[in-house]
């Protein structure tokens, strides 16, 4: 027993059992106390996870949570939970136990190689651009909103945070550099998602109906002259705009047994609308990258590289042109006879 416990601390697999015996919920507080640089929605994310599912499980030793404890934790989340919502749990979980593992406290996660619900992949939907004129038209004074949106490709914090400054009509560019996120109930203002700005395009046609204001305004408040919150844009004009369109049908039928056709679009598909248009219009996935403001080109091409057509003939026609254009070596053209049959 003496020579394997020597044999593990050389090897690095050995964790004093006392180191193990602090408990999951005491521990979970300190790894999101030491996130220095979480986005504010993000941080309130993760504690919902600690004031839930953590606490629940608050007096478990890190030291006891096994894989087969975490297969139960995972039957147990969805019961009552999406698959989506499974996979953020845990994988929250899986972020404390990495900080005991990279402490010495544990010798490997336990969540790692836990198989989780699959998640079902929603279908991207996209306006077409008689549909985004049928929607910016039923939007009424909120139509230069809904065209930037549907064209420019930014996130509802991104645009909700706009101010004068950030748009340069004669450039026709907009600089994403802030953007706001509701937490708690209050506004707060910081970096975009991936923590990077950028400038994007803006079409003439958006420019033309914007008129600019004082330097630090918002380009797009709210009735009061404030932040927009999404829930009140859906409430006051989305829903109804959305109905007008007759975006996206679908019939339900009613307590009395009529057919009723409702419509249904959401204000984030807009900025899916916008890379349709944006590939449509012969962006490449670099810019269409720039322009979603995506940490890498991989992610845009994941989830919008199916909308880029087949090269496959292009390719060949372009490969077939450098091979039988006229330059200075003697490049032979006619057709090779093929060798003699083997007897």
């Amino acid at each position: 027993m003496g020579q394997q416990l020597e044999v593990d601390k050389r090897r690095g697999a050995y964790v004093a059992p006392a180191a193990g015996r602090v408990q999951l919920g005491e521990y979970a507080r300190k790894w999101l106390g030491s996130k220095h640089k979480l986005k504010p929605s993000t941080r309130a994310r993760y504690q919902v996870v600690l004031d839930t599912f953590i606490t629940e499980r608050a007096a478990v030793a890190i030291g006891d949570v096994t894989r087969q404890l975490v297969r139960e934790w995972v039957v147990d989340l969805g019961r009552t939970h999406a698959p989506a919502s499974v996979h953020k749990t845990i994988g929250v979980l899986r972020q404390v136990l990495a900080m005991a593992v990279a402490e010495n406290r544990l010798v490997v996660n336990p969540v790692d190689g836990v198989e989780l619900p699959s998640v079902e992949s929603v279908e991207q939907r996209f306006l077409t651009l008689e549909q985004l004129h049928a929607l910016a038209a039923a939007a009424g004074y909120h139509r230069p909103l809904v065209y930037v949106l549907g064209t420019c490709g930014l996130r509802f914090g991104d645009v909700a945070e706009l101010r004068w400054r950030d748009v340069h009509l004669d450039e026709k560019t907009i600089r994403i550099s802030r953007s706001v996120t509701l937490v708690d109930g209050q506004f707060v203002i910081g970096t975009p998602k991936n923590g990077k700005g950028r400038t994007v395009s803006l079409p003439e046609f958006d420019a033309d109906l914007l008129a600019p204001g004082e330097p630090g305004a918002l380009v797009f408040p709210d009735s009061q002259g404030g932040h927009m919150r999404g829930t009140n844009v859906r409430r006051r004009w989305w829903s109804d705009a959305v109905t007008a369109a007759e975006l996206f049908p679908r019939t339900v039928r009613d307590e009395e047994g009529r057919d009723t056709a409702i419509y249904d679009f959401k204000l984030h598909e807009l900025r899916h609308t916008a890379a349709s248009l944006a590939i449509q219009a012969g962006a490449n996935i670099k810019s269409l990258q720039n322009m979603l403001g995506h940490e890498s080109a991989a992610l845009t091409l994941d989830r919008y590289g199916h909308l880029y057509g087949s090269d496959v003939e292009a390719v060949g026609v372009a490969i077939n042109a450098l091979l039988t254009r006229k330059c200075g070596q003697n490049v032979v053209t006619e057709a090779v006879p093929s060798a003699p049959a083997v007897a």
